[in-house]
Formats: structure tokens, sequence, C-alpha cells
């Protein structure tokens, strides 16, 4: 009975491992931003390389400065399941005070399925 319970806890646990996709965000600007996934969750990266892992899938996130304050700016990338080919990017002028070297931020977004890994891209 013990090897039965072992065995679909085992199941169990690669089925939740293997419905769940990643997003690794690489930022490669001063500046920290919030993201809103279609996940559903908030997330917080600043400058460097992050990887998260969600189910329900990854697909798209919103790149949020300043989120919840007066003057946010945001850009949308990613496209949800049926629009291919699950990739974009798109820019934001004028761009956050933190950015020195640019006056807009570019987010780029790659996917070859929905449950695919996704890779975002903030410079």
């Amino acid at each position: 009975m013990k090897r039965l319970l072992l065995a679909a806890a085992t199941l169990l646990g690669a089925y939740g491992t293997t419905t769940a996709n990643t997003m690794t965000v690489h930022n490669l600007t001063p500046c920290t931003y919030t993201l809103s996934t279609s996940a559903g969750t908030l997330l917080v990266v600043g400058p460097g390389t992050y990887t998260f892992t969600s189910s329900p899938d990854f697909v798209a996130t919103k790149i949020v400065y300043n989120y919840g304050l007066p003057g946010s700016i945001s850009i949308g990338v990613g496209i949800p399941p049926g629009f291919p080919p699950y990739a974009n990017s798109s820019a934001y002028s004028p761009g956050p005070a933190c950015l020195t070297s640019s006056s807009f931020y570019t987010c780029s977004w790659a996917q070859s399925t929905p449950t695919a890994d996704a890779t975002l891209v903030i410079f």
C-alpha cells in the first residue's frame, strides 16, 4: 500500500512539473520593473537574469515601470494561444528616468508554442 501511494505521489509530482513552463527574463537595463503575467502573478525584476516557473503557462506579460503609481508606463508582449508565431517586440518612449543611454525601453518576447518555455528581454 505504501508503494502504491509513493508511486501515485511521484506521478502527480511529475505531472505538476511537466505542465508548467519557464519564463527567463533578461533585464539589460538599470531599472526595476514589475511583470504582470498571463499566469496571474506579479513578479519584480531588477537588472540581471531571472527564471520563473508557472502553471498555468506563461504566454504573455506586461512590463510595468512604477507599477501602481501615477505616471507608470508599460509594454505588453507575448501572444496568447492561437496567434502564431509567438514572438514580438514593443518599445515605449519616453522611457523611465533610470535609463541614461536611451530615451525608450524595448521588450522582446520569444516562444515557439503556448506551452514552450518563453524568453523575455528588456533593453
